[in-house]
């Protein structure tokens, strides 16, 4: 489930930057700021594929890269692919419906009054709209420039100053999303995550410790820094701080001494004194 939720992700990225690289083509009469990936909390927390923000309006795109034939029903998206296997979606219409509702009330909460409008874009043509949705635009990416252009623009409602201010309010009021560890995100239970420091080699859980190796007892290798993958997966899989009785534990190390050089010797952020001493690391976003 993890990998093929990952998979959906990355290929919903590549979507979204091919879209994104026809925005910045894009040559308006006007001025107007652009975001990707912006989370914002409303009445809950909301993530945007991508942002238009005008001094006549706002433009919400919600961006999908699925291939295959595509069916909309009022409370769903259907995938057919030609092998006759079907997947089910939670429908974007009602999604970016979400996201247009949440989004109108923190404008009304900063006193702007905004129309705000809603499409979605499909990034490829290997997407066969079978059944378009009934109340919801749909753009493929060549249609991308002619609608906005051709959105209505009579007087500004903001001036060049309050656009600015507004790009401004919604960079500070951006949430980056971190889903590390994933033990969290995907609500994983903590005793069933298999323990030990893997062999590079042979793929082992459960390598051991010597005075200045990791030993492998199946292929029998030595390794001096066998246990820093491990490190790194314990912070995206396990949990966000480790202290010196956790690191002996997840690597199944001897006594703490062990730990406590593994820890001082690693790339990590410490944080407390004593036996309240946790360190921390940071990655990628």
């Amino acid at each position: 489930m993890i990998k093929d939720e990952y998979y959906q992700k990355l290929a919903g990225e590549i979507g979204e930057e091919v879209v994104m690289k026809v925005i910045e083509q894009l040559k308006l009469p006007y001025k107007f700021y652009a975001f990707h990936n912006l989370s914002l909390n409303g009445e809950s927390l909301f993530q945007m594929d991508i942002l238009i923000i005008t001094p006549y309006y706002a433009l919400i795109f919600e961006v999908k890269n699925i291939n295959g034939e595509i069916t909309f029903t009022e409370q769903q998206m259907q995938r057919k692919l030609e092998s006759n296997k079907t997947h089910s979606y939670e429908s974007p219409v009602l999604q970016l419906a979400e996201y247009e509702f949440q989004l109108n009330q923190i404008f009304k909460d900063s006193g702007i009054i905004l129309p705000i409008y809603g499409a979605l874009v499909f990034a490829f043509a290997t997407s066969n709209i079978k059944v378009p949705p009934t109340n919801k635009t749909l753009l493929f990416r060549r249609g991308i420039k002619p609608y906005i252009r051709n959105i209505q623009t009579n007087s500004p409602i903001l001036n060049e100053a309050e656009l600015d201010n507004l790009k401004e309010y919604i960079l500070k009021a951006n949430i980056e999303f971190h889903p590390f560890p994933i033990s969290n995100y995907y609500e994983i239970d903590l005793n069933d995550i298999q323990k030990g420091v893997e062999c590079i080699h042979c793929g082992l859980i459960g390598m051991k410790k010597l005075p200045q190796n990791w030993f492998c007892p199946r292929c029998k290798i030595f390794h001096r820094k066998a246990h820093e993958q491990t490190m790194e997966e314990y912070f995206l899989i396990y949990k966000s701080t480790i202290s010196n009785i956790e690191c002996q534990h997840f690597l199944q190390l001897n006594n703490k001494h062990q730990a406590t050089r593994i820890l001082k010797n690693s790339m990590l952020i410490k944080t407390g004194q004593s036996r309240n001493t946790k360190y921390s690391a940071i990655f990628p976003k």
